[in-house]
């Protein structure tokens, strides 16, 4: 009876692997089996003549020590049956290997695209609709650089970030942009390590010039105070009720303490009393509530009456009834958002004002016309719901610090 066996590296017929798995081949009357011990190296670190894996492996003690048991095992399994005149079989070996393998099992592989739309599926279930689109906007864009072609996770090295950076300064992606998607891509990166998809060995972010992502630098986005009164004096034809509603929103925003356009959208007459605005920030719950400027007071009573406005309690026409899930009302705000944003756009180039005007522009509007008139950035950061003066900082970087410039001036 002709029975042997000998640890391989079993190369795969993907280009890209970098990592392949060390199988136990099993010989019997010249027939051969393979079965894995569920551990993997490179070519560079695989040892043939001694069926080990070299000292530069960062696991190669684990490693060499399964793959010693499992040489020792099988050799007197054999013999022990053997001496029974027992012939083993392929499959009584490869249960062993099995057992012997079972506690220290390498991660389960999956390959990148699989375990995104995992996450997806996920946060859908949970209704984290915005962390769900977040998700499917990355995925859409790796999917695009690999000309979607999925890949395992040991295949993505430090170099393929690299390309994929590349890619998207081509594509004239702006620093926040591409931030935005190696952030996200990181993440599933450590989620993926905490599920077990991926060893912790294997982090090509850790090699990665990272660090210019972490806090990217907006382009300015804040207009002047004069600037605004251009906007509320333009003459609209009272007819382009549209484009009124998208002024008006600019506004509201703008003089209600940078009100972002979700909570905009979110609030309801019964969000007014008397003179104040109470609200809750729907990204951070914190709770708002000041008193109303004139401005916008005259707004709100565009609306009080107003024909077709919303029939569920909204002060804008914007939600209604209809909208009766997270996904319509999510949808929706969408919807009107890219609307507004374009009419906004076109706006302020008929007025002459050079910076591309959206709705976050009255945010960082409002945050810059209180620092030019001498407000504390502490203040200003309450006001906004910031938990960091940094973020603070970010929306107030187009005007430098016009305060601390009066002082110096003033003393010298």
């Amino acid at each position: 009876m002709a029975i042997s066996t000998r640890l391989i590296l079993r190369p795969q017929s993907s280009p890209n692997e970098t990592e392949y798995p060390i199988m136990l081949q099993i010989i019997i009357d010249r027939k051969n089996q393979l079965v894995s011990t569920k551990k993997y190296s490179s070519i560079e670190n695989w040892q043939d003549k001694t069926q080990s894996v070299s000292k530069a492996h960062p696991k190669h003690k684990e490693i060499n020590l399964l793959l010693r048991t499992i040489s020792s095992e099988i050799d007197f399994y054999i013999l022990s049956e053997g001496k029974k005149g027992v012939r083993p079989t392929f499959e009584e070996i490869k249960d062993l290997v099995r057992k012997l393998t079972g506690g220290n099992t390498e991660p389960e592989r999956k390959k990148l695209f699989d375990v995104f739309e995992e996450h997806i599926a996920y946060l859908d279930q949970q209704n984290r609709l915005g962390s769900k689109e977040t998700y499917e906007s990355t995925l859409k864009s790796l999917k695009n650089f690999m000309n979607k072609k999925d890949r395992e996770f040991l295949s993505i090295n430090t170099s393929f970030l690299v390309k994929y950076e590349e890619y998207l300064l081509a594509r004239g992606c702006a620093i926040t942009t591409r931030s935005f998607y190696l952030r996200t891509f990181r993440t599933l990166w450590k989620l993926a390590i905490k599920n077990k998809y991926c060893p912790e060995t294997h982090y090509p972010f850790k090699d990665f010039a990272f660090s210019k992502y972490n806090n990217p630098r907006t382009k300015k986005r804040a207009i002047t105070k004069d600037q605004i009164g251009l906007i509320e004096a333009l003459e609209i034809d009272p007819k382009n009720d549209t484009l009124i509603n998208s002024r008006n929103y600019f506004l509201f925003s703008f003089y209600c303490r940078g009100l972002n356009f979700t909570d905009l959208a979110d609030l309801k007459w019964t969000n007014i009393m008397g003179d104040e605005l109470h609200y809750f920030r729907s990204k951070t719950k914190e709770e708002f509530r000041f008193k109303l400027h004139p401005t916008a007071l005259r707004i709100l009573e565009h609306y009080q009456n107003m024909e077709g406005n919303s029939d569920s309690g909204h002060i804008f026409p914007i939600l209604y009834k209809r909208h009766a899930t997270l996904q319509s009302v999510r949808d929706r705000k969408k919807k009107i958002l890219t609307r507004v944003n374009k009419q906004i756009k076109e706006l302020g180039l008929s007025l002459g004002i050079a910076k591309t005007l959206t709705t976050y522009v009255a945010r960082h509007s409002y945050a810059t016309a209180l620092r030019r008139n001498g407000m504390s950035k502490e203040n200003i950061g309450r006001s906004l719901g910031h938990d960091s003066l940094k973020t603070t900082d970010i929306y107030l970087e187009d005007i430098g610090d016009p305060v601390l410039d009066d002082l110096i001036n003033s003393t010298i």
